[in-house]
């Protein structure tokens, strides 16, 4: 990530102050980064190659986070939902706890995919199951949540 749109993210936090949840942070940024640039597309950029261990040649990296009670099928909608967006899905963590569930994922999606309308989609799929998910470009995600 580079530093400025870390500083900006720092900045937006610190003025948001106890009201700087993910979700506000990661939306005033884009509100101000569209305004910056707005001839820019709708969707995130496309990433440069980076390591094996990192997005594929044109791909976007996202991390999906999900929560709720717990019932059948809220992984499986949420895969299916990804996988009809061409989203190679990397990595998964799901743990059911008395009747709650959590699920971290992470996918990378391809070059040219709307991350905006994706992110639109989950959060409505989740809404019709009792369930909040999230989606967050795996840079926005580190930089939130590093320590």
């Amino acid at each position: 990530m580079s530093a400025d749109v870390r500083a900006l993210i720092d900045r937006i936090a610190t003025a948001l102050g106890p009201e700087a949840t993910p979700e506000r942070v990661e939306r005033v940024a884009r509100a101000v980064l569209d305004a910056r640039a707005p001839t820019a597309p709708a969707r995130a950029p496309a990433l440069a190659p980076r390591s094996p261990d990192g997005p594929a040649t044109g791909a976007t990296r996202v991390v999906v986070t999900a929560y709720g009670q717990d019932q059948p099928g809220v992984l499986a909608a949420i895969t299916a939902e990804l996988s009809a967006s061409g989203a190679n899905i990397l990595d998964v963590s799901q743990k059911v706890l008395q009747g709650y569930f959590t699920v971290v994922l992470v996918a990378d999606l391809s070059e040219g995919t709307d991350l905006g309308a994706v992110r639109d989609v989950l959060t409505s799929r989740g809404e019709a199951m009792g369930a909040r998910v999230l989606l967050q470009h795996e840079e926005l995600f580190q930089a939130m949540h590093r320590p």
